[in-house]
């Protein structure tokens, strides 16, 4: 039974591993490729990533592939436009996993070349000395804000964004009343002090601590681009800063990994505009009302079935926390 309708069950791959190896071999150019391992990589609270291994002529090749699960968030990109945006992100030099081949279908999935490194956040968080990792990402993010490519004629605003927010938890019936009127007053916040439009950059959305690959104290690849959308480049930044992402090391304001003003300044550096403290301030209030909606919306998800139900019942615990952060945040 598909993930999504048994909620003991674990996701399949989206097609049988047949037919998946078929259609390698043709990606592929070859006569013989065949698959020797499929392992489906932890941290998949959404989207599901297997670690696909093959043998190609002879020789051992590993791949990921991504597909999506059978009950996904409201924001969630389809699997088409998520795999674009990555190949437009990866052409011009971000680093994030190679995409390589999309293939549509009752169950869409992409795959990319297999990257190095562990996104673990608690073996991330409060290491001694982040300084060189801090660094790389602030970089990163700069040239996510400078990616050359077309958006949309009518990006996301930050009015717009809040918007989103109270559509969200006007579709989630039955949530109760303690937790409902925290999140209304966060609303309530964000519609008073929604800031002017700013100039319209490629946002990542989900550009924090879990959602980068490290190797040797340094960034390899940013992933998990399936929110990524164009809107206020300061949304990134209040993402990555707030105090929901900084797990045991509060104090650290950037990610839990450092500084923020030596992340601001690895930013800056690398060609960022200087951040407005008070749309940052902003972006993060949002951040923690944004969270809190999606962790309702993962606990709706497991009570569907969808998997890993204990991840997402988790998540849905941390909500009366969340709000006690805005009520901070916002007096």
């Amino acid at each position: 039974m598909p993930d999504g309708l048994n909620p003991r069950s674990t996701p399949a791959l989206p097609m049988p591993v047949a037919l998946l190896a078929r259609w390698f071999q043709e990606c592929l150019g070859v006569a013989d490729a065949s698959i020797v391992r499929t392992d489906l990589l932890p941290g998949g609270a959404v989207q599901h990533n297997w670690l696909v291994g093959l043998n190609v002529e002879g020789a051992p090749h590993s791949y990921v592939l991504r597909t999506g699960p059978a009950v996904s968030l409201p924001e969630s990109l389809p699997k088409a436009k998520e795999f674009d945006i990555l190949r437009c992100v990866f052409a011009q030099g971000i680093p994030a996993p190679e995409p390589l081949w999309f293939r549509d279908g009752a169950a869409p999935f992409f795959v990319s070349r297999l990257c190095r490194g562990d996104a673990r956040r608690e073996g991330l968080i409060g290491q001694p000395d982040s300084a060189s990792l801090l660094g790389d990402l602030g970089s990163a993010l700069a040239r996510i804000h400078q990616v050359e490519t077309a958006g949309p004629a009518d990006p996301d605003t930050p009015s717009a964004r809040v918007e989103m927010l109270t559509e969200w938890m006007d579709g989630l019936a039955g949530t109760p009343l303690r937790l409902a009127g925290g999140i209304s007053s966060g609303l309530v916040w964000l519609r008073t002090n929604v800031p002017d439009n700013a100039p319209t950059t490629l946002v990542h959305r989900d550009f924090r601590t879990g959602n980068f690959l490290v190797e040797d104290g340094r960034l390899v690849a940013v992933v998990d681009w399936e929110f990524a959308g164009w809107g206020d480049p300061h949304e990134d930044i209040g993402w990555f800063c707030a105090q929901c992402w900084r797990g045991d090391s509060p104090d650290r304001e950037a990610g839990g990994l450092g500084d923020r003003a030596a992340f601001y300044e690895a930013y800056r550096a690398a060609g960022g505009q200087e951040p407005d403290p008070d749309r940052v301030r902003f972006w993060e209030v949002f951040a923690h009302v944004r969270w809190a909606i999606i962790a309702l919306q993962q606990g709706a998800r497991a009570r569907a079935g969808a998997y890993p139900a204990w991840e997402l019942e988790e998540a849905e615990a941390r909500v009366p926390g969340l709000l006690r952060t805005i009520v901070e945040m916002t007096r």
